[in-house]
């Protein structure tokens, strides 16, 4: 992933178009909460077409329940692999955490498909996982967060909790901005948000294809220092 630079969002670390303000997902959404996420640390870019981009949705939606399996390991070890290299260097830069939430799905209610992916196949790698969160009332969409979203599940408390939040892929924040938003209301502190991908469309309409240009001649190595520890 890139460091800062005139055309790079601080936020999500997609193209932007305006050097002093993030990109045109990250305004809308950020500002539709009153606690919005600040810096998410994405592992890789994806774009369509591209394997990548099949791994995230296979790993959910393939018909092929042993496809499913495949891919759900795949994934898993992504963010598996990267929070415990780079373990040290988390702690260091934004601080312990005391548990992991997954940012929930909007189409169910049973666990996320990442957490379920990360508990099955590498359960010492991270956690503890909790799942104080449920889908709230709120209406979310593409680029569309809600302050009721997602809210506290009964009998939860994360007062004074430090979270490290977790999602699969970042399109346009709203799920994550959501998520994030009920959990700072409900008095935690979420020490960072950590995404398997984030999505990008290269093209200069959203000041993504230069960005893209450059990224793709860096080859993707888990031992590389990560762009967001510091020089």
């Amino acid at each position: 992933m890139p460091r800062d630079a005139p055309d790079v969002c601080p936020l999500c670390r997609s193209g932007r178009t305006r050097r002093d303000h993030l990109c045109f997902s990250c305004e809308r959404t950020s500002a539709q909460v009153t606690y919005p996420c600040d810096f998410v640390v994405p592992i890789s870019y994806y774009t369509t077409p591209s394997p990548l981009r099949d791994r995230m949705h296979d790993y959910k939606q393939h018909p092929d329940p042993g496809v499913r399996e495949v891919q759900a390991r795949l994934v898993a070890a992504i963010a598996a692999r990267y929070l415990v290299q780079h373990h040290d260097a988390f702690v260091a830069r934004f601080g312990e955490w005391d548990e992991v939430v997954a940012v929930p799905s909007t189409h169910h209610d049973g666990v996320a498909a990442l957490q379920s992916a990360i508990e099955t196949n590498y359960p010492e790698a991270i956690g503890p996982f909790t799942r104080p969160l449920v889908r709230g009332p709120g209406h979310m969409s593409f680029n569309q967060a809600s302050t009721t979203g997602f809210v506290l599940a009964d009998g939860s408390d994360v007062t004074d909790h430090r979270i490290l939040l977790l999602d699969d892929t970042f399109t346009t924040g709203a799920r994550l901005q959501s998520a994030h938003h009920s959990l700072v209301e409900a008095g935690a502190t979420v020490v960072t948000a950590v995404v398997v991908t984030r999505k990008i469309n290269p093209h200069a309409r959203y000041g993504s294809d230069r960005l893209w240009e450059r990224q793709i001649r860096v080859p993707f190595q888990f031992a590389a220092a990560p762009w967001w520890a510091g020089p």
